[in-house]
């Protein structure tokens, strides 16, 4: 189970990072009397905003392994831990798009 679940959130670190690089912008235009004027973020800011959607795409691959595994070998007690978890993860990521954070 181990190497399953370091395998997923590995993955999903590496599917993260790839779609953050693709989506988040670096930089801002703005148009100005019939030009545009181009800023560009700091390089700091860009990559803790690159990390943290790399770390909820591991997070979401540790949540999709858990369930793998979880379905192939059924378990004798049910356990709510991971559902609540992923409850007040997915509230937070809502929360912290609304706030723009």
């Amino acid at each position: 189970m181990e190497s399953l679940l370091r395998k997923s959130g590995f993955y999903g670190l590496i599917f993260g990072l790839a779609i953050s690089i693709l989506f988040v912008n670096y930089k801002d235009v703005s148009p100005i009397d019939g030009g545009h004027i181009t800023t560009y973020k700091p390089v700091f800011d860009y990559i803790i905003t690159i990390l943290r959607i790399g770390i909820i795409g591991m997070f979401l691959g540790l949540f999709i392994g858990w369930k793998s595994y979880e379905s192939k070998h059924k378990a004798q007690l049910k356990s709510y831990y991971l559902t609540v978890f992923f409850a007040v993860f997915v509230i937070y990521i809502i929360i912290m798009m609304v706030f723009n954070w």
